[in-house]
């Protein structure tokens, strides 16, 4: 008789013994009245030598691992399956969008009308439009705390009830200023406690801190594939609010330092934008001094740079091709003298990695209930 071909081999073989030569105790558990087949065996019903094939192909095979010693210990050669990697996400390249408002004022009148309702007061009108950006910002112009007197000799001083704070979360603010001529107008204490408590309602506090050093530390966010840094200085006095080496308070607007912090930061972000407390209430024109910080903030690599304090709008202009608002004016404050006062602009910003897209100023409108914005 011929013999068989490896084919026919193996085909017969898989009929012959499929049942019984699993190897281990498989087999064994299945036809114990059986003993086990060799290798040698297996390959001489099959028509096969016994070098026809290795022993570790033939263990691989069956389904048994093949060991190796290497320097005195079993080393597993087994051959796993490799697993099938998960699809790779496709990266989320949409572009980081950004409001910054003017002027908060959640003391006097707000903070009343605050106390008495259960509404959205003083976002009702404004806060669907905030909360719809990835990253919300304002200047809150007032210290809100149940702690402290108001400072001696000042003439006017604003705290918010610590209501307020869910107000501005609820609305979408993400990172609030303290950086202003009215954060501490209740003492340190107050301001430390309202530092202590914005965190608290997902919101972050910019240029203000428990030292100088934590005063100047920057804020920085990343929505999906862009970095934003901020950095929020105040010039405007009383200068007994601004942070020491040991006492808690804002920033301070120095040049030098403001130039500092900017070149630390540069390489930290991709998009930098510094948040400035300056010029004269009610001046609808800015100063030369106010032009003279803002160019030196974007020749030291800020990319955006936004004014708050005159109350009143201020023009805008671009240098090295960078923007530079002067004044956003009031968004909620209960002055309502003229119609200037009333009127506000936030400025809505698009931005991919370093790059801005695109920049626009939306107009506010300060309603006859004393403090409340609308779009206008």
């Amino acid at each position: 008789m011929e013999r068989d071909s490896d084919q026919q081999a193996q085909a017969r073989w898989d009929m012959d013994t499929a049942a019984d030569v699993t190897v281990g105790d498989t087999a064994r558990a299945r036809h114990p009245q059986r003993p086990l087949l060799t290798r040698r065996a297996v390959l001489a019903r099959a028509g096969l030598g016994a070098a026809a094939l290795p022993l570790a192909g033939w263990l691989a095979a069956c389904g048994q691992a093949a060991s190796t010693t290497r320097g005195g210990s079993p080393t597993s050669t087994a051959l796993t399956p490799t697993p099938t990697p998960d699809p790779t996400a496709t990266p989320d390249t949409r572009p980081l969008t950004l409001v910054i408002t003017g002027d908060l004022m959640l003391g006097r009148s707000v903070n009343q009308q605050i106390l008495a309702s259960s509404t959205a007061f003083p976002f009702t009108y404004t806060a669907d439009y905030l909360h719809g950006f990835d990253l919300t910002v304002g200047n809150l112009e007032c210290v809100v705390s149940t702690l402290g007197q108001p400072v001696p000799d000042k003439p006017y001083t604003f705290r918010g009830d610590p209501k307020g704070f869910a107000r501005l979360a609820t609305t979408g603010f993400d990172v609030l200023s303290v950086a202003n001529n009215h954060s501490g107008d209740f003492g340190k204490a107050a301001f430390t406690d309202m530092l202590a408590h914005l965190p608290q309602y997902g919101i972050t506090p910019l240029g203000g801190g428990r030292t100088l050093a934590e005063a100047r530390q920057p804020v920085i966010k990343t929505v999906r594939e862009t970095t934003v840094g901020f950095l929020a200085y105040c010039e405007i006095d009383p200068f007994s609010f601004a942070a020491t080496t040991t006492t808690a308070g804002h920033a301070w607007l120095d040049p030098a330092a403001m130039r500092a912090d900017i070149l630390a930061l540069r390489p930290r972000v991709d998009f930098l934008i510094v948040f400035t407390h300056w010029g004269i209430e009610y001046q609808p024109q800015e100063t030369g001094h106010q032009q003279a910080m803002a160019r030196l903030a974007i020749d030291a690599g800020a990319d955006f740079v936004v004014g708050a304090h005159p109350h009143v709008v201020q023009p805008y202009e671009i240098y090295q091709g960078k923007p530079i608002v002067y004044s956003l004016g009031n968004f909620v404050f209960d002055e309502m003298f003229s119609a200037d006062v009333r009127r506000g602009n936030v400025v809505a910003l698009t931005v991919r990695k370093s790059r801005l897209l695109d920049w626009k100023l939306r107009p506010s409108f300060i309603v006859g209930d004393y403090g409340q914005p609308q779009w206008g």
